[in-house]
């Protein structure tokens, strides 16, 4: 009998009406419970009943919740709870007894198994509200550290970049300051240049030159007919006599234009990337030029050696020697025999015009004793007797200039002075480089 009722719902008895007599249960019995299951049910109402008339629930995030109200509980002195209120309790509390669940607070006495059907409580999480607080205490720690790691790398950071910037800001006015320096030594290379040339190099032979050197030769009063104005498209000027070799006229031909075509140097300006050299080219190349320089050394070997023998030439021992060994120009060699047709002349030195000029390249002045050996001339006629007689010689080899100069020892001389580039084969077959 109590199987067949085990599923079926129970009464609820209507508060306020008469409880029913021991018949009324009798029609309709009450489900059987055991009395362990009984005192269960029991300790869980009251728990229940004591807790919702103490404070309202909590809900999980803190924030508080209503329950509906809950009948007062019994005092401690009015004796055992009724049968009908527990199978009232039942009846709206659960469905079937199946399904009832004893409360967290209470457990199962030991050896005893849950009923069929009892589902043991959930297990207990923790509150939210807790976690947090938990998280949130362990968060200083890691927000220190984070902010320490963000730290050392922004002054990471901005070390490097202070390096960066002090070596740039460091480097930049020295780049500056040498750029400036390198200009400034490159223009005054290229003006000694253009003057020397303007002096020493013959009016009659054509020069080639970048477009800024060309300039500045004009500016110098060098023909401008005469000058051979190079750029990016021009080949290698081997129809001028003469080519200035500055960084531009470098940056074409590369060092193939000295060691082909034109290795004599007549002079060279400045150092290092600005350095300006003047040097004479040939149309044949450089092995032809060196042939012929060959060539006219030994001519000029021989009529050194002949000069000596003239009675109205008086020659020291180191203009000796360079008369012999040919360094001489072929046409200082004609000009000197040429005076001492009218007068005697005593030389002094032989020398050439030109810092750094090429060892094998002939000397291209000779001075003299500005005094008459023979006694019968002032030294301001004699001078000026020596000047007629050059004027009057022959083009081939009359002298570009003729000053009187101040030698280290304080002695006063004519300085005779021939142009440059020295023609070759003066004394053989006609040769010009």
């Amino acid at each position: 009998m109590a199987d067949e009722e085990h599923g079926r719902e129970l009464p609820q008895r209507v508060r306020g009406t008469a409880r029913p007599g021991p018949a009324a249960r009798t029609s309709s019995p009450s489900p059987v419970l055991s009395e362990e299951l009984r005192q269960r049910i029991r300790a869980a109402v009251t728990a229940e009943r004591s807790g919702a008339a103490a404070k309202p629930d909590e809900a999980p995030d803190g924030e508080t919740t209503s329950r509906p109200p809950v009948r007062p509980t019994r005092a401690a002195n009015a004796g055992p709870i009724a049968e009908d209120e527990i199978t009232e309790w039942l009846s709206t509390s659960v469905k079937s007894p199946s399904a009832v669940k004893p409360p967290a607070d209470v457990k199962p006495a030991s050896g005893v198994k849950p009923a069929s059907g009892v589902k043991p409580p959930p297990p207990v999480r923790p509150n939210a509200a807790a976690q947090r607080t938990a998280d949130s205490s362990r968060l200083p720690g890691r927000s220190r550290v984070r902010r320490a790691a963000r730290f050392a790398a922004a002054v990471l950071v901005i070390g490097v970049l202070a390096v960066v910037a002090v070596r740039y800001l460091g480097r930049a006015p020295a780049d500056s300051q040498a750029r400036a320096a390198s200009a400034r030594q490159a223009a005054k290379a290229r003006a000694a240049a253009a003057s020397w040339v303007a002096q020493q190099v013959s009016r009659d032979v054509s020069v080639s030159c970048d477009p800024v050197m060309c300039a500045a030769l004009r500016a110098h009063g060098f023909p401008s007919g005469e000058l051979f104005v190079l750029g990016s498209a021009s080949q290698v000027p081997v129809g001028s006599a003469v080519v200035v070799e500055t960084p531009a006229v470098l940056s074409l031909f590369g060092s193939s234009l000295a060691a082909a075509w034109a290795p004599a140097v007549l002079a060279s300006f400045g150092s290092g990337p600005s350095i300006v050299t003047v040097r004479v080219i040939d149309r044949n190349g450089a092995a032809a030029y060196q042939t012929k320089l060959r060539t006219d050394l030994g001519d000029r070997k021989t009529a050194g050696a002949a000069l000596l023998h003239d009675q109205q030439i008086s020659v020291p021992a180191l203009a000796s020697g360079q008369l012999t060994a040919g360094a001489v120009d072929s046409r200082l060699l004609e000009a000197l025999v040429f005076i001492a047709g009218h007068q005697p002349i005593s030389i002094v030195q032989f020398g050439t015009p030109g810092p750094n000029v090429s060892a094998d390249l002939p000397l291209r002045y000779v001075d003299l004793a500005e005094s008459d050996p023979a006694g019968r001339l002032s030294s301001a006629a004699y001078v000026r007797s020596v000047r007629t007689y050059l004027s009057t010689a022959d083009a081939t080899f009359r002298p570009a200039s003729m000053t009187t100069v101040t030698l280290a020892d304080g002695q006063a001389v004519l300085r005779i002075e021939v142009t440059a580039p020295s023609p070759l084969g003066v004394f053989g077959p006609p040769s010009s480089p």
